[in-house]
């Protein structure tokens, strides 16, 4: 039976918090917020870490807002210390875009949302119920942007899937530039799905084509799933909630490109958020 992840299709209340060093813009994020029906400001503040580390023991925060541009030590670093402090919590960053260095520190901490400071507030609540299910929301100029500032142009052999680089020659995995390392094993089911060009691949193919063995000569299930488990833990931000290699009940396996928003948006089953690996923190 093929594995699938639970996501949060409904939630009643949405528990935020929002860090922003503008008082006026804070506020005004609240207030666009609490105009909505769904939505409940649980904390607000300047100091990103002082935020967080308050609001840590006091139960759930499904989302963290976060100007990125004007919060100090957004680095990898301090990204862990985040995802340590808020485990659950997925997060909303804001940026003007102008710092490629914050782009790509954002990127790599696997943000749910990624919008302009001066967000609309229609975009900005559905950005937020969007991270708070699971599924990414992405403004297209900035991921654009992104992309053409953190990602290096394809080289011949290269498969790209969001900031997920496959190169196929030297059978070496980055993500938004950072090497993730797999066995050889690994890294043949990668490149096997993306040949498959999205489209999903059952246990049972995968077991014939990467391991070439099957049920019949030997072969196991349990080998592919475990495998698939293995990469996950490697290449997604968060394995209860597979962004890159994502799995369609009833169907199988394939390779996402979190960046495309609108796909994302149709398929919430299979949501996507991209990242570091826990390891890497």
């Amino acid at each position: 039976m093929l594995e699938e992840t639970a996501t949060r299709s409904e939630v009643d209340t949405i528990d935020v918090l929002i860090v922003e060093t503008d008082k006026s813009h804070r506020d005004r994020l609240a207030a666009c917020l609490c105009r909505e029906p769904g939505f409940r400001v649980v904390g607000a503040g300047s100091d990103l870490l002082q935020v967080c580390r308050a609001s840590s023991p006091a139960g759930r925060v499904d989302v963290l807002i976060v100007d990125v541009d004007h919060c100090v030590l957004i680095r990898v670093r301090t990204w862990a210390a985040i995802h340590v402090l808020l485990m659950e919590t997925r997060v909303v960053a804001l940026t003007s875009g102008a710092d490629d260095d914050v782009l790509e520190t954002t990127l790599s901490a696997g943000v749910a949302a990624l919008h302009p400071l001066s967000v609309e507030p229609p975009i900005l609540c559905r950005a937020v119920r969007n991270a708070a299910r699971g599924v990414v929301d992405f403004d297209p100029v900035l991921i654009e942007r992104a992309k053409r500032v953190v990602l290096q142009p394809l080289a011949e052999g290269q498969v790209r899937r969001g900031g997920l680089t496959i190169d196929l020659i030297q059978q070496e995995v980055t993500r938004w530039g950072r090497h993730i390392h797999l066995t050889p094993l690994e890294f043949k089911v990668l490149e096997y799905l993306a040949g498959r060009d999205g489209h999903p691949t059952s246990l049972e193919e995968l077991l014939v084509n990467v391991w070439q063995a099957p049920v019949h000569r030997g072969g196991t299930l349990a080998q592919v799933h475990n495998c698939i488990k293995r990469i996950r833990q490697k290449i997604e931000p968060d394995v209860k909630r597979p962004r890159y290699l994502c799995c369609e009940r009833g169907w199988g396996y394939y390779l996402n490109d979190p960046t495309h928003t609108v796909n994302s948006a149709s398929t919430a089953v299979s949501s996507f958020v991209y990242g570091l690996p826990e390891s890497s923190f």
